[in-house]
């Protein structure tokens, strides 16, 4: 998934239960991740680094 050109993002951590549902990190790709940055308006997942830069 590319990171949307126009978006202000607004992160929220979205943490997984289960070993079933893990993330990747859209920007750097590291993972798999329990918990990641969800940006609520276009859905980018960051993991903290990246959140931090976007």
């Amino acid at each position: 998934m590319a990171k949307p050109g126009k978006c202000e993002h607004t992160f929220k951590v979205i943490k997984s239960d289960t070993t079933l549902i893990l993330w990747n990190c859209n920007m750097c790709h590291s993972g798999p991740h329990w918990w990641i940055y969800e940006c609520a308006k276009c859905k980018l997942k960051a993991c903290k680094t990246c959140m931090a830069k976007a």
